[in-house]
């Protein structure tokens, strides 16, 4: 399995999350993440995987979300770390976040 910490977590102004600037620098094969349907799309621009919630605001379900896609589909596993930054997430839910992500 290979690990990728996440350098920054954002809830952009489209209320859609992204987890931007993987310190591994992304791979080219994560364009194709959004094949296994599951909402979850790569920004080559970005450098961040997309989640479009659609009016869903339950960001920590949606980060857990992200992470079993990752983890079955692309055999990647996200690590949130104490040099994630966080732009645009509230503290409730940057701390739902961290324990989801402790928990997977």
């Amino acid at each position: 399995m290979k690990l990728e910490t996440v350098s920054n977590i954002e809830i952009a102004p489209d209320d859609s999350l992204l987890v931007v600037g993987l310190e591994g620098g992304g791979s080219p094969s994560y364009q194709y993440v959004y094949r296994a349907a599951a909402g979850v799309y790569w920004d080559n621009i970005a450098g961040a995987f997309k989640l479009g919630m659609k009016n869903d605001k339950r960001f920590a379900h949606w980060f857990a979300h992200l992470s079993e896609v990752l983890e079955d589909e692309m055999n990647v596993q996200l690590h949130v770390g104490g040099q994630t930054a966080w732009t645009n997430v509230p503290n409730d839910v940057r701390s739902e976040i961290e324990l989801s992500n402790d928990r997977l």
